[in-house]
């Protein structure tokens, strides 16, 4: 699925957040000499073979990639308060190019790690146990990925809630048309949606609850993990539009303190700052967006969405691939169940 419109938004906003987040380092450095040295990342990469991490040996080397210039790949993801991954991206950043994309991943697509099924929307708390906390959430994500795509995306982006709401909150709102009265409540999660039908302003609460509406109440209507995600699209776009608005700059430092406390990544000042400098050449940039392929669903009692091994390689190598030659089947491991 593309959607052009969606990713530019998207990768721009995200760039917007970063270049508020170090507006006060600009102005302490009173230059932007910052701006002429990009990211750092290997000119070649070692491919490991896909489990070696699971299995406790040694990794096998069956690759090693050159990687594209000037090109960089994200991880970005959102958590509710369980530490569940609700939203998770693969974007790629191609400046030789000018070209811009991102795979949005199904939270229930059925990943093989540790040789177990499992979910994307488990593997950030997942990989914090044992005290390994935050480090070990990203590594296991990233891990998790690597078994989809080929490789390791070069910087991650994590979001929660709170930062969702409060800055929807500090813009005064988001415009959008619901499309029908969504109703729904959990007492386990502490979710309540009760959202009327029509054209609206949704404040910071609601605009996560027609973020995260999935499933109805008897006798009202369910909405697939596909349509959550294209909810969630409308949620970027209208907070983008908000974002670029005048007024904006006067809520400039309520955003740096929402960022700074909600938001991790290792992208640091210097890369962030780097990144923002490139918005200029990203005006006629090609944008586009998709879904990863897959070929159903599981069904119950364990639900899984089963990811499509062969549509799955030829969409990254088409899109998101970092390196100059394609990424093949021995470099992912894939189960469509």
């Amino acid at each position: 699925m593309k959607n052009r419109k969606l990713v530019r938004s998207f990768i721009i906003t995200i760039a917007i957040l970063n270049l508020v987040a170090v507006v006060g380092v600009i102005v302490f450095i009173g230059c932007t000499r910052f701006f002429d040295a990009p990211p750092a990342v290997p000119s070649h990469v070692e491919i490991a073979r896909p489990g070696a991490e699971y299995e406790g040996s040694e990794p096998e080397i069956i690759a090693v990639m050159e990687r594209r210039p000037l090109f960089y790949t994200f991880l970005i993801f959102g958590l509710d308060s369980g530490n569940n991954a609700d939203a998770v991206i693969v974007a790629s950043l191609d400046l030789t190019n000018n070209k811009v994309y991102a795979i949005s991943i199904p939270r229930d697509t059925l990943i093989d790690a540790e040789r177990r099924l499992r979910k994307p929307v488990a593997a950030y708390s997942f990989g914090r146990r044992d005290g390994a906390g935050h480090d070990g959430g990203v590594a296991q994500m990233n891990a998790d990925m690597q078994t989809l795509f080929g490789f390791v995306p070069d910087f991650y982006v994590k979001l929660n809630y709170r930062a969702f709401v409060q800055m929807i909150d500090s813009v005064g709102g988001v415009e959008i048309n619901v499309p029908f009265h969504m109703r729904y409540d959990d007492p386990t999660d502490n979710l309540r949606i009760n959202i009327p039908a029509g054209l609206q302003v949704l404040d910071g609460e609601r605009a996560l609850q027609f973020a995260r509406f999935r499933m109805a109440n008897p006798g009202h209507r369910a909405i697939t993990d596909y349509q959550r995600m294209e909810n969630q699209q409308q949620i970027m776009l209208a907070l983008f539009d908000e974002l670029l608005s005048p007024q904006t700059i006067t809520r400039v430092p309520e955003l740096i303190e929402i960022y700074r406390e909600n938001v991790a990544t290792n992208l640091t000042n210097r890369e962030m700052l780097w990144f923002a400098g490139q918005l200029k050449y990203l005006r006629d940039a090609e944008f586009s967006a998709y879904t990863l392929p897959t070929t159903g669903t599981s069904g119950r009692p364990s639900w899984y969405e089963l990811p499509d091994a062969a549509g799955i390689l030829e969409l990254v190598n088409r899109t998101v691939n970092p390196f100059t030659y394609e990424i093949t089947e021995e470099m992912v491991s894939i189960l469509e169940g």
